[in-house]
Parts: C-alpha cells; sequence; structure tokens
C-alpha cells in the first residue's frame, strides 16, 4: 500500500505552489485515495474520487488541446496556468510565464494589454486587440465567480488573427474589384471618376455623370438640384474641367454666405467712391473675374430680387454695369447655378422672379441624395475612410458591423454628413478597424445595432435560413407594393434585376407585380 501512495504523490498536480487553488485542492484529494481499503473509505467515495480524476483529466485535455492560446489567472492577474497554443503564440515556455503578474508583464513588454487585468476592473467580460512582434491576437478575458459572487479566476482565451485579417482584406478588396466591374460606366468616365473624385456606381448616378458630361461641351446656363450636401459643387467643376473653358477660372460665390447689402457689389462689382469704405480704384466683381471662364453661383435661391434683376440683363446681354459706373463691360462668362430649395415654387410665391428662373433652367439636373444611391454608399465609406486615414497618418478600415449599420443609415445630411462621419469614426477609432461603438449614437441607435433585443422574437424552432428567407420575402413583397417594375426595386434594394427576378420567382411574388404593372 505504501508504494501505491508513494507512485500517486508522483502524480501530484503541477500547481502544488498555488494551494488555494479550489481546482488544485480537488485533484490532490482525488489523488490522495488510490486503494479504499487502504484509506478506509466507503466504496462510494472512491468511485467519487475515480470520477473526480477522470473529469480533471478530461480538463486538462481540453486546455492543452484547444487551439486558442488559453492563460488562466487568479484574482489578482497572477498566472496560474497557460497552456501549449499560448506558447507557440507567445514563443515561450510556461515555466517562464507561471506565477507571474500580468502588471509586471506588461512593464517588461511582454504585451501591451492584459485582458485579464481589465476583466478583473470591470467584473466582466472584455475582448481587446494587441499587438505583439507584428502580429495582431485577439484576446478575451474572463472572469469566473463562486457561488458568493467572489471573483477567483480569470481565463484569457488568445487567438492569432493576422492571417484572418489578411485573408479578410483580401475578401474586401476581390468584392471591391466585382463591383467595379458590374458598374455600367464607360472607360471615359472611369477615367473622370478617378481625376474628379466622383464615384458613381448607382445607375441614376451614371446618368448624371453622362449629362454632365454632355452638358459641358455647350455654353448653356444650367441648373443644378438636389438636397443639400449631395455634391452639386462637385457636378459644377465636372462641367467646367470638361468644357472648352477649362483652361479659364471657374469662379464660384454662395448667394447664401454673403449679406444682401453686399451681394450686388461682390457679383457686379463697383467704381471708386460708389459708396462709403469703396476701394479707392474701384473692384471687379465675380462675373467680370469669371470672364473667358464658369461663374458658379451657389444657393441662386438666396439671391434678392434687385440683384436677380441685374443677373437676368447679364444673361440676356453679357454685359455689366459695376455699381457707381456709366460704362458697361462685356463679359463672356457661363453661369451655373445650384440651389437645394424649390425654384418653380419661389417663382409662384413671388420670392424668385420667373423669367430668371427659366433662364437659368435651361439644362436642370438633379443630383440624388445618398439613401437613392446604395450602389455608391460603400465605395464612397471606403474612399473616405482610407482619406481621412491617410491625413492621420493612421490605417483604418470598417467592421462588418459597422459597414452594416451605415449602409442601413439614410444620411439626412448625404455626401457631408457621410464625409463627418468618416473623419469621426477615423479620429475616435483607438484601434485599426473602425467599431460600432465608434460610430455616432444617431447612427447606431436608428439601426437597431445599439444592443437592444430585437422587436421581432422569431419562433424557436425556425433555423437561421428559414428567418433570412421569411425576411426576404417581406421586403421584396413590400418593393412590390411600391414599385412598379423589377427594375425599380433592383435600384431600390442595390441588386441587380435579374436577381430580384430570380427570388420572386422563388417566393410566388410575380403575380403581385403583374398586377401592379397594369
Amino acid at each position: 500500500m505504501t508504494k501505491s501512495k508513494l507512485v500517486m504523490s508522483n502524480n501530484s498536480d503541477p500547481f502544488d505552489s498555488h494551494s488555494n487553488d479550489p481546482i488544485e485542492r480537488d485533484n490532490r484529494a482525488a489523488a490522495k485515495i488510490t486503494d479504499p481499503d487502504d484509506a478506509g473509505e466507503p466504496a462510494a467515495v472512491a468511485e467519487q474520487m475515480r470520477c473526480l480524476q477522470a473529469m480533471a483529466r478530461e480538463r486538462d485535455a481540453i486546455i492543452d488541446s484547444s487551439s486558442d492560446g488559453l492563460f488562466v489567472c487568479d484574482n489578482h492577474a497572477t498566472v496560474i496556468r497557460i497552456n501549449p497554443a499560448s506558447e507557440r503564440i507567445h514563443k515561450i515556455k510556461a515555466d517562464a510565464i507561471v506565477g507571474r503578474n500580468m502588471v509586471d508583464l506588461i512593464e517588461q513588454g511582454f504585451i501591451d494589454r492584459s485582458a485579464a487585468l481589465e476583466a478583473i476592473q470591470k467584473r466582466a467580460t472584455v475582448s481587446l486587440l494587441q499587438k505583439k512582434d507584428h502580429r495582431k491576437l485577439i484576446s478575451t478575458g474572463t472572469p469566473v465567480f463562486d457561488d458568493s459572487g467572489e471573483l477567483i479566476r480569470v481565463v484569457v482565451s488568445e487567438r492569432d488573427i493576422t492571417e484572418i485579417d489578411t485573408l479578410q482584406r483580401c475578401l474586401e478588396e476581390e468584392q471591391a474589384i466585382k463591383d467595379q466591374l458590374q458598374t455600367q460606366l464607360a472607360e471615359m468616365q472611369q477615367r473622370l471618376i478617378q481625376t474628379q473624385k466622383i464615384i458613381a456606381r448607382s445607375p441614376n448616378v451614371v446618368k448624371l455623370l453622362k449629362q454632365a458630361l454632355k452638358v459641358s461641351k455647350a455654353d448653356s446656363s444650367v441648373l443644378i438640384t438636389g438636397e443639400s450636401g449631395v455634391g452639386k459643387g462637385l457636378v459644377a467643376n465636372l462641367i467646367h474641367k470638361n468644357s472648352h473653358r477649362a483652361e479659364k477660372p471657374l469662379i464660384r460665390i454662395n448667394c447664401g454666405a454673403i449679406p444682401e447689402s453686399l451681394i450686388e457689389s461682390e457679383l457686379f462689382g463697383y467704381e471708386k467712391g460708389a459708396f462709403t469704405g469703396a476701394r479707392a480704384g474701384g473692384k471687379p466683381g465675380h462675373l467680370e473675374l469669371a470672364d473667358g471662364g464658369t461663374l458658379f453661383l451657389d444657393e441662386i435661391a438666396e439671391l434678392p430680387l434687385s440683384a436677380q434683376v441685374k443677373l437676368l440683363r447679364f444673361l440676356e446681354d453679357g454685359r455689366v454695369n459695376r455699381l457707381g459706373g456709366t460704362q458697361a463691360r462685356q463679359v463672356n462668362a457661363r453661369i451655373l447655378a445650384a440651389t437645394h430649395r424649390d425654384l418653380k415654387q419661389m417663382v409662384g410665391e413671388g420670392t424668385f422672379r420667373h423669367d430668371l428662373y427659366y433662364r437659368l433652367n435651361v439644362i436642370p439636373l438633379v443630383v440624388p441624395p445618398v439613401r437613392e444611391r446604395k450602389e455608391c454608399l460603400l465605395p464612397l465609406l471606403r474612399y473616405y475612410v482610407d482619406y481621412f486615414a491617410r491625413k492621420l497618418g493612421s490605417p483604418k478600415r470598417l467592421s462588418h458591423a459597422a459597414v452594416e449599420s451605415l449602409m442601413a443609415y439614410p444620411f439626412p445630411g448625404n455626401v457631408r454628413e457621410l464625409m463627418n462621419i468618416c473623419e469621426r469614426a477615423v479620429v475616435m477609432s483607438e484601434l485599426e478597424v473602425i467599431a460600432l461603438e465608434d460610430l455616432p449614437r444617431d447612427v447606431v441607435s436608428h439601426t437597431g445595432n445599439a444592443g437592444a433585443t430585437p422587436s421581432v422574437q422569431w419562433p424557436p424552432q425556425m433555423t437561421l435560413e428559414q428567418i433570412l428567407q421569411s425576411v426576404e420575402r417581406a421586403l421584396l413583397l413590400e418593393a412590390t407594393q411600391k414599385y412598379r417594375n423589377q427594375s425599380q426595386i433592383a435600384a431600390a434594394l442595390g441588386v441587380s434585376q435579374p436577381t430580384v427576378a430570380r427570388r420572386m420567382k422563388k417566393y410566388g411574388l410575380m403575380a403581385s407585380l403583374t398586377i401592379r404593372e397594369r
């Protein structure tokens, strides 16, 4: 019997130095009883001990065979155990780590952050990204509590995601190439987009660019309309750069940003002594500065009626009279105007001259809002995230969750708001990957990704595939009530028309749309 006990003492738990560990105490207790007759314990107790030994061996096998690295720390963040996967990840033996505290390991540069320490501080599961030897590790610290709620352990799992991150980026690049190949832009338009930073993937934007290129060859007045922030100025710049006036200046004036008392002098100029404070030699107006080139009148709806009369006269004869002057000057400037307001309604209300409206509205161009440019949204997000990341000098990219939230957000402020959100996310994100918490609260709460429980509760017996099909069918059914044909549905949902046709046939919705088309 003594020999049997001696053998088991040689197989004692490797954590003898940590006598307060309850798991280790269980192991040692199980190891002590090898012969129930010798120990004088009932057979039932001996059987329990053998079961406990088997469970301990099974636990050890699971920990050691895990492909993820595992650290087990006590409630003070002192390392109790690491598994072979962690030894491979950190290229170090367990003997060099066990018994050391995470605070000391951080100070020595072994790791830059500790999920165990943060989990102890927050008393909750914590996930963070670590960088080690040009590799990326994702670490998750999970606190373990006893029955009385006392923290007794922290288990940290870690995984080397360097290869996964590289593969993910490659997949995103492949998808971006695929999206580009599927667009209907011609080769000339593709080159134009690259030089002018106009991203066009949606059919309505492609159509707009075609119209703008065609208009650029003429000298007709153009009225560009659209909501605030959609990029009306970019369209004006595109027209000018592709016209025969490209070598001459493009002069911009925001009619809403200049006080009404100064708008005429800014637009038409003034002569010496025209008014108190006038420059001694007089000053040419924006129309004269645009001679040979283009004058872009942004927010034309804010132009006072008195200035509207003079602008109409210029459009009719091409002559400019400075304030306080008696001699007219001949000016060759093309007029491009833009507004987010309904000029036709303003004409009916008497706040905008009808003759000027028809003079400006020779060729109307409508810039669609971002919510109607679904195919453009993801390329726009990627472009501006990369743009602001380059300015910041730190690589950034959007996580899948962030992309899903941004894709579902309507962007009432259009491209201007999209730029602001991208800049904020790039600046506020501490990691390379921009997560949901880096986005504005309005974006996350609007799309239902704020962490709240979804309002729709699916039957527990439904599989994920069944739920997805249910949602897809509901969306298509709703679309058949709003749109008259498959092309409109495809444009609204951001997919191709053949895809819509296949899905509608799959769910038996072809008849619903046929009735609408009639």
